[in-house]
């Protein structure tokens, strides 16, 4: 029975096996997208809008974090 006061939401679903080349589109994309953010906090703090600025920087940090997490491990240990 429907809620009347809650609307229907319907949610993407994500394939369960993205597959290698899927993995490094999703880092280069998050890569792209947090130097996008990060440029727009620039512009914000040169023209003296710090909240704008914080805003945009905790996008970027966001995409930086998302990139770090989706990256191949560069180091690998030989024990």
């Amino acid at each position: 029975m429907n809620n009347p006061q809650s609307p229907n939401i319907r949610l993407k679903k994500r394939p369960a096996n993205i597959g290698s080349q899927g993995s490094s589109h999703t880092v280069q994309n998050a890569k792209q997208r947090y130097e996008h953010y990060l440029a727009l906090a620039r512009e914000k703090a040169l023209s003296g809008d710090r909240v704008g600025a914080e805003n945009y920087y905790q996008h970027a940090e966001h995409y930086f974090r998302s990139a770090a997490a989706s990256a191949p491990s560069a180091q690998k240990t030989d024990q």
